[in-house]
């Protein structure tokens, strides 16, 4: 597929990580991280639909019903609001960082999406044990220089996470021509033209919830209504989908396709692809020599 495609939509987007690397490069990411975040598996993800990092699309649809993840999906477009919430959490860079995260923790839930909100849950969700989860607590460990040694051998001190290093990524996914909708369960898609992608990122059964949950029978009903109005339908999940195996989608295993950091403390080890279209690309199998 080498032309935009017309429609790229997230429906349960998270911080749409699979969006920012097709519209700006396999560089690009979410300034705060996620459980759950594809960033890892962007690349493999995209090369299975036939899309390639920075390929664009026209215009994106992102479901998402967390607020906070909300906000800062706004921002995503529009580069004013953005910088501002890049320059407001420079203003707290002087502040204890406990002392500061627990304060902006204490103005309670997402109040709206304006610049102030979009840099109070970002900063809050950056300082987190799970980042992107306020409610996980303080990680204290983010903010303090601790030892490391690197994959030499070489032992230094790692630099703590100032609000300045945030406030650097902050414009960086910015300028996404996106709509925004809080449940992707109550959008019935028009007749969609060739070339429109749905992906859809779920809880994965058996595995830590979100805060949101949305049950199996769901995910495989959002799929089908998908692909119904015309859409090349992808749903992410840590085993093939029966339901729509059933019906004759097929199935990719990328689990071997992660790029960066492995999920060494997950339950959840395998990554697999349930699709209503032949996948474009498929992972090599590496054969064992033993």
């Amino acid at each position: 597929m080498s032309e935009r495609a017309p429609l790229f939509v997230e429906l349960c987007a998270g911080l749409a990580s699979m969006s920012l690397v097709l519209q700006h490069g396999a560089h690009c990411k979410p300034p705060v991280s996620r459980m759950g975040n594809k960033h890892g598996y962007a690349l493999a993800i995209l090369r299975v639909m036939g899309l390639r990092p920075g390929q664009r699309a026209e215009q994106y649809l992102w479901c998402e019903p967390d607020a906070g993840c909300r906000a800062l999906l706004h921002a995503y477009t529009d580069p004013a609001l953005m910088r501002e919430a890049a320059e407001i959490i420079r203003g707290w860079k002087d502040e204890d960082p406990r002392a500061l995260w627990e304060r902006l923790r204490a103005e309670g839930p997402i109040r709206d999406f304006g610049a102030r909100e979009v840099a109070r849950w970002s900063l809050t969700g950056w300082w987190s044990f799970r980042r992107g989860e306020p409610d996980s607590g303080f990680n204290v460990g983010v903010t303090e220089a601790t030892a490391w040694t690197d994959r030499h051998g070489n032992v230094g001190t790692r630099p703590p996470s100032t609000p300045d290093k945030l406030a650097d990524m902050m414009p960086r996914p910015a300028g996404l021509p996106a709509t925004i909708a809080p449940d992707a369960r109550e959008i019935t898609p028009p007749t969609l033209p060739p070339g429109c992608v749905a992906y859809c990122d779920p809880p994965y059964r058996g595995t830590t919830g979100y805060g949101n949950d949305l049950p199996r029978t769901e995910v495989v009903e959002l799929a089908r209504r998908w692909a119904d109005a015309g859409a090349a339908v992808y749903v992410s999940e840590a085993e093939p989908i029966p339901e729509l195996v059933e019906e004759g989608w097929h199935t990719v295993e990328i689990t071997s396709t992660r790029v960066g950091q492995k999920r060494t403390f997950s339950k959840q080890k395998r990554e697999w692809l349930t699709m209503n279209r032949p996948p474009a690309w498929v992972p090599p199998v590496q054969e064992s020599l033993f």
